[in-house]
């Protein structure tokens, strides 16, 4: 069976990597994958997310400049500062000579380019709101899937954008949610039905690279990793409060406070050490090496780093919106409100001054994410992708051309 990626490019997200480990496990299993982007059409193999997460923006084979400069975090924070002021947008799109897009038509573009590189596949798989349109079009020569991984809606600022991304939870393409919160909230506010597929880890790479016991028995210093991110949701500004009050309490001779991800224009005036962009092994080891893990998001829909510091065996602090596939509160994690500056600061403190308690939930941690493989989430989707075959209907409006050109002629006749 041939399947389609619809992907509006090749980003380096915890999303897009897990759109591709579903594509890697896909070609293990004998089928044929194509990743389909606006600019260019690429027959993926087995383990090629390996080949696009080893170098950020090294060009290589099968992908051009112009898609990882696209993806680079310099690149994504100067867009969105450009198309959030009126008079910077001007003035960029006047010096490249290219005309303003608005929202309907920047999609338009892309539903264009996506359609041209599209190969003709039993599967089409959606994998963002602007790339549902692009399914949509195609769903009578193909079952378009539309793969959700957020209430998308929230991404935006701009209102257009905003009711665009809500209209496609209503068009007809089967519909699968990432997390038990996106499958309620797409029941609740647009009353349809969408399977659940939980995305996997994989725990040759996450998992206890430090003996635990040792590492809770007696802390000298206890390291703390968070994550950057500029996009207001991810809640920077309320770790850097909750950072505060835990500094001031125990200072940095006892506090090392390591934030991996982007890096803020402008540095807080607390001792963080900035680690950049890091993945696979290297990621483990930063999440295996700490004391707590902490991701204080106002909202997420199966957000990775927390289960993937849980499979690494460290003690994690997460909010509540997204992980309650894996998360449960005093059990294996910390679980707290978003938004709460001092209710984060008061579980990183108690996990400090308890290293027992902090232990035990590091071990259920692990327990909890060896249970979230790529096999059983591969299961899953091959599950789904056969229920889709048997029940959508390709042919239901086959008849809509004769239909037409039934009434034209009938109309001739008349005159």
């Amino acid at each position: 069976m041939r399947i389609s990626y619809l992907l509006s490019g090749f980003g380096h997200t915890g999303g897009s990597i897990v759109l591709y480990k579903f594509m890697d496990k896909l070609c293990e299993r004998g089928y044929e994958v194509f990743a389909i982007t606006p600019s260019e059409r690429i027959r993926w193999r087995q383990n090629f997310s390996n080949e696009i997460t080893k170098n950020l923006y090294a060009p290589k084979k099968g992908f051009s400049k112009t898609d990882y400069f696209k993806n680079s975090l310099f690149y994504k924070s100067a867009k969105k500062i450009i198309l959030r002021d009126p008079i910077l947008r001007k003035i960029v799109y006047s010096l490249i000579k290219r005309p303003l897009q608005e929202p309907v038509q920047q999609i338009q573009s892309l539903i264009k380019g996506l359609i041209k590189n599209w190969i003709e596949s039993e599967i089409t798989i959606s994998t963002f709101c602007t790339t549902a349109y692009a399914a949509y079009l195609l769903m009578d020569r193909t079952i378009p899937l539309y793969h959700m991984q957020a209430y998308e809606e929230l991404f935006f600022e701009d209102e257009v954008m905003q009711k665009l991304a809500r209209l496609t939870y209503y068009l007809p393409l089967i519909l699968l949610s990432n997390s038990s919160w996106l499958k309620e909230q797409i029941t609740k506010r647009q009353g349809r039905n969408s399977y659940l597929i939980n995305p996997g880890i994989d725990n040759s790479v996450f998992y206890p690279r430090v003996n635990l016991e040792e590492k809770y028995r007696h802390p000298t210093k206890f390291t703390i990793v968070s994550y950057y991110s500029p996009a207001r949701l991810k809640g920077w500004n309320d770790a850097i409060k909750a950072m505060e009050i835990v500094f001031k309490k125990y200072g940095d001779e006892k506090i090392k406070w390591v934030v991996f991800g982007g890096r803020p224009s402008c540095k807080p005036d607390l001792p963080i050490n900035f680690v950049g962009r890091v993945f696979g092994d290297s990621l483990a080891c930063l999440y295996s090496n700490a004391y707590i893990v902490f991701m204080n998001s106002w909202y997420e829909s199966f957000p990775l780093p927390p289960i993937e510091a849980m499979a690494s065996g460290t003690a994690v602090v997460t909010t509540q919106i997204g992980t309650e596939d894996y998360a449960y509160d005093g059990k294996n994690a910390i679980v707290i409100p978003p938004k709460k500056p001092e209710v984060l600061a008061e579980a990183i403190v108690k996990l400090i001054e308890d290293p027992p308690f902090a232990y035990s939930l590091a071990l259920k941690g692990v327990e909890t994410a060896r249970k979230f493989t790529w096999d059983v989430a591969a299961d899953r989707l091959e599950e789904i992708i056969n229920i889709s075959v048997k029940i959508y209907q390709r042919d239901k409006f086959a008849d809509i051309p004769k239909f037409i050109s039934g009434v034209f002629a009938n109309e001739e006749e008349a005159n």
